[in-house]
């Protein structure tokens, strides 16, 4: 199931890495790259929005597995930035706990 999945995940994926003699630590976890969103905006938007620098959205992949927790981008509703603030220190967590 999931948990069994992440449980996995976080014990470096040796089904993924650790095959061929190599060892599960030459693992890297991440949450945001350069080229991806940043932490703030993977639970503030579903998509992209790259239009005003002047590359008409383009540039940047799509695949970000991003949600906005109810509306996308800013918003003053307290209930959907205490969630966004909930799944920032969500994801930091399960990425310090990963090795």
């Amino acid at each position: 199931g999931a948990l069994g999945s992440l449980a996995t995940r976080l014990a470096r994926s040796s089904d993924v890495f650790g095959r061929d003699g190599q060892p599960a630590s030459r693992t890297v976890n991440f949450i945001a790259a350069h080229d991806g969103m940043a932490l703030a905006d993977i639970v503030a938007y579903e998509r992209k929005h790259n239009e005003a620098n002047g590359e008409q959205n383009r540039d940047g992949h799509n695949d970000n597995l991003s949600w906005n927790n109810g509306a996308e981008g800013e918003t003053d509703e307290t209930a959907i930035g205490e969630a966004r603030f909930n799944d920032q220190c969500a994801l930091l967590a399960t990425l310090f706990a990963s090795r």
